[in-house]
C-alpha cells in the first residue's frame, strides 16, 4: 500500500515539474506545442480511422492498410519532432536571452 502512494506522489511530482517548465516556456516554442500538437493527433485520428474501416470493409486493399499504417507512423514521427523542436528551441532562446 505504501509503495503504491508512494508511486503516486512521484509521479504528481513529475507531473508538476512538466506543468512548470511548459509554462515558463517562450512564447514561440508554446504556439509550436499549442498548433502542431492538434494537428499532428488530427492526422494520427484520421489515419487510424481509414486504418480501421480498411481492415473492417469487404473490399480490403494491402496497399491502402500500407498508406495508413505509414501515415499512423510518420503522425507520431512528426508529434514528437514538433515536441523536440519545441524544447530545443525555447533551450537556445532562454541561453540567447541571458
Amino acid at each position: 500500500m505504501e509503495g503504491k502512494q508512494n508511486n503516486k506522489t512521484t509521479k504528481f511530482n513529475i507531473l508538476k515539474v512538466v506543468n512548470s517548465a511548459i509554462c515558463e516556456m517562450s512564447e514561440f516554442p508554446k504556439k509550436i506545442l499549442k498548433y502542431a500538437t492538434p494537428a499532428a493527433i488530427t492526422l494520427l485520428a484520421i489515419a487510424t480511422a481509414l486504418f480501421v474501416a480498411n481492415k473492417t470493409s469487404n473490399n480490403f486493399s494491402s496497399v491502402f492498410e500500407f498508406t495508413t499504417t505509414t501515415l499512423i507512423t510518420n503522425s507520431i514521427f512528426v508529434l514528437a519532432e514538433f515536441i523536440i523542436a519545441s524544447l530545443v528551441i525555447d533551450i537556445l532562446i532562454k541561453k540567447k536571452s541571458q
